[in-house]
């Protein structure tokens, strides 16, 4: 069979190829059949990065396969999201009734976060933040976030488990995908980004919804860089509007 691909140039240097591929003819008639892969760009798949319509949120299997339903529609914004990769953004529109197959290449940003592809050493930070973590929420100098709290909201964006924590402000910064910002600079910062930490390790530029919520086992917000712990803090010559610590599960803890 042949098709064609056209190549998109989207947001975060991300490639999306759309192949002109049937989707199917199994479809139900109230319902469309959408599916994809994810890969790297050595076109390996990329396992459990998230894929979001708005509604429905499915993860792609080891060899970054992913199918979901649609309602009858013609025109459906996608998301994907996966840790060390940039995320992308995307609308989608149906040909002829049918969902084109979606082949997407995801770019590597691992090396911008120094020391966070290095599996040992990042667990090892986790394991060392998870282990206190429960002393510094018992000083109750920010606010904390524990895995049943994310879970309790059974969705893949980590910003839903912090809808109503008092002082936080959820702005939207794309179609699934929201960003933390803190009431205490509402003023003039109003706009001011917090410092995120990811296992133990600045990642700058990066957003909550960055991080895929199954992913999470804790999350920490400090709005005050005086209650900030002194190791999440750094010597930048404006203080931060609030700083973000996130720590991810460990592979093969329960």
């Amino acid at each position: 069979m042949k098709y064609s691909r056209t190549t998109l140039t989207l947001p975060f240097s991300a490639i999306v190829g759309l192949a002109i591929l049937s989707a199917g003819a199994g479809a139900q008639s109230t319902l469309r059949e959408l599916v994809g892969v994810v890969r790297d760009a050595n076109g390996r798949g990329i396992r459990d990065a998230a894929v979001e319509i708005p509604g429905i949120a499915v993860r792609t299997d080891s060899a970054g396969l992913f199918r979901l339903w649609t309602l009858n529609i013609d025109t459906v914004t996608i998301s994907i999201r996966r840790l060390g990769y940039s995320a992308i953004e995307a609308l989608l529109s149906a040909r002829n009734k049918q969902w084109d197959t979606v082949m997407v290449e995801l770019e590597d940003i691992s090396q911008e976060l120094p020391g966070v592809t290095v599996a040992g050493d990042r667990n090892q930070r986790a394991l060392e933040g998870l282990r206190t973590f429960g002393e510094r929420k018992a000083q109750g100098l920010g606010l904390f976030v524990t895995r049943k709290d994310i879970t309790d909201r059974n969705s893949l964006r980590l910003s839903d488990a912090l809808q109503t924590r008092r002082g936080v402000i959820l702005v939207k910064i794309g179609t699934n995908r929201m960003g933390v910002r803190f009431a205490t600079y509402s003023g003039p910062r109003g706009g001011c980004i917090p410092d995120l930490w990811l296992d133990g390790q600045r990642a700058r530029g990066m957003e909550v919804d960055d991080v895929v919520a199954t992913t999470v086992e804790a999350m920490e917000l400090y709005d005050s860089f005086a209650t900030v712990p002194s190791q999440f803090s750094h010597s930048a010559n404006a203080v931060p509007c609030g700083t973000i610590l996130i720590w991810t599960r460990i592979p093969g803890k329960p």
